[in-house]
């Protein structure tokens, strides 16, 4: 006789004697399943139980047929059974797994091995009971994925195991290698950076997740917020800076904001910037702005490269000497007071920006043979000119704020007034002097070993009365 039948005949015919021992009101209604009531051999399992053995792959006792390798019989009669050992222990007895591990995935802590396994077989050796990986992990984790335009890659192909262990880590999080590491395995080309540049972004030292969501975002690069409020929430001195400007530099403001200047990652730069602070400017005032005032700043690049005298700062390539490169109060977003106008009353305060250069003595001295060679003997004409109550040159009024094709960056002309005029300079310069023929006096000569002497007479032709303000140059 074949065992299944000797099997089955065991199974029913056992049952069947109970039954018929006992009154016809006691036996079973129709659908109760049958049940053994004697010791059974160790392989008659699948006699009844045969569905949980119809998988492609089994696990190793159900393949052998094992079952008691985790069941264990509390009850012959009644044909009851209990787990071989306690929770996580029935697993681990064979599936060695170190649960001291810095991360262990919650089902496998709390010894829910069967929340994610089918005990018995599967498709495949993970014996999985969802159809994939992500559609298993989605099944708790489905979150990660909600709120999220653009996808981490492996996260948009459901392999959540490219960067995830299933059950311990020594990683944060159940991750395959330290966060970073793991992150350089695929981003290359950033690793490369980051190993060769001279300048490194603190957080791409340490974890890209402080800046970037690992599973989904709804901001380009999968940032975790917008650029400006992702770097503003660690760098608060800059954060007090944009938000209290009267003047926002729109670079900051606009398109990719604080990535507009800074590589997020890596720069052979100061401060991150993607190149020199020269070039970086000129990526935007390469050309004419229209500001929110109506007023047009000018072709600053244009200015610059087709000047031969360069301001210091400028030469330098340092914008930031002289301007606050992320907003402020001063006119120009200038680091320091300086006079926006042609005309200004002599302040030194006002003068703020050309002081922290230069020496104020410069313009406070009336008499000088060494603090410039502007002087006609040893009378000081940066004096005479800015140094007034009233209407005193300010510095751009003879001075190209950035560069000119003159020494000591003189203009040829500055715009003045409403009407978009350009007032003439005509200065000449000579070995012991020079001499100018402007718009808003006669011509003058200078020299500093001859001085000239100027009639008292001339005061008044030297400073007209008036009290127009100019423009201030388009390119200022």
């Amino acid at each position: 006789m074949a065992v299944g039948r000797w099997l089955k005949m065991i199974c029913v015919g056992s049952l069947a004697i109970a039954i018929s021992q006992v009154p016809g009101p006691q036996t079973p209604p129709p659908g109760t399943p049958l049940r053994p009531s004697g010791p059974l051999p160790a392989d008659s399992c699948r006699v009844c139980h045969g569905e949980l053995a119809a998988h492609d792959v089994l696990h190793g006792p159900v393949g052998v047929n094992a079952c008691n390798a985790c069941h264990r019989e509390e009850s012959v009669e009644q044909h009851t059974y209990s787990l071989a050992r306690p929770g996580v222990e029935l697993c681990t007895f064979c599936h060695d797994m170190t649960l001291e591990a810095a991360s262990v995935h919650e089902p496998l802590m709390m010894g829910d091995c069967t929340g994610c396994h089918d005990p018995h077989g599967g498709r495949d050796r993970t014996m999985l009971k969802a159809a994939s990986v992500d559609e298993l992990c989605a099944s708790c984790h489905g979150d990660v994925l909600e709120a999220g335009v653009h996808r981490h890659g492996p996260a948009a192909a459901g392999a959540c195991s490219v960067c995830h262990e299933p059950h311990v880590s020594m990683h944060p999080a159940l991750l395959t290698a330290p966060p970073r590491d793991l992150c350089l395995e695929c981003h290359v080309a950033t690793g490369t950076q980051l190993e060769t540049m001279r300048v490194v972004h603190g957080p791409a030292m340490v974890d890209c997740g402080v800046c970037h969501d690992a599973h989904a975002s709804d901001h380009p690069m999968m940032l975790r917020e917008e650029p400006q409020t992702l770097c503003l929430g660690c760098h608060e001195t800059i954060r007090h800076a944009v938000e209290e400007a009267n003047t926002q530099h729109s670079a900051v403001t606009s398109d990719r904001q604080c990535l507009n200047c800074h590589d997020p990652h890596g720069s052979d730069h100061p401060r991150v910037l993607r190149t020199d602070m020269r070039s970086l400017c000129f990526e935007c005032h390469d050309r004419p702005i229209e500001l929110p005032d109506g007023t047009t700043l000018g072709d600053i690049k244009t200015v610059i490269e087709s000047g031969t005298s360069l301001h210091g700062p400028v030469a330098q390539d340092n914008c930031a000497a002289c301007h606050m490169i992320h907003g402020g109060d001063n006119f120009r977003m200038l680091v320091q007071e300086y006079p926006p106008e042609f005309y200004a009353p002599f302040a030194e305060e006002q003068y703020a920006l050309c002081f922290s250069c230069h020496d104020k003595q410069l313009v406070v001295d009336a008499r000088t043979t060494s603090l410039t060679d502007f002087r006609n003997g040893d009378l000081n004409l940066h004096h005479l000119h800015v140094n007034r109550d009233k209407k005193g040159r300010t510095c751009r009024a003879c001075h190209e704020t950035h560069a000119s094709h003159r020494d000591k960056h003189i203009r040829d002309s500055v715009p003045f007034g409403s009407g978009g005029w350009e007032l003439p300079i005509g200065y000449q310069k000579s070995d012991t002097g020079g001499s100018c023929a402007p718009g808003c006096h006669r011509p003058y000569d200078y020299d500093r070993v001859t001085p000239l002497v100027y009639p008292e007479s001339d005061r008044a032709a030297i400073w007209p009365s008036g009290t127009d303000d100019a423009t201030p140059p388009d390119h200022e």
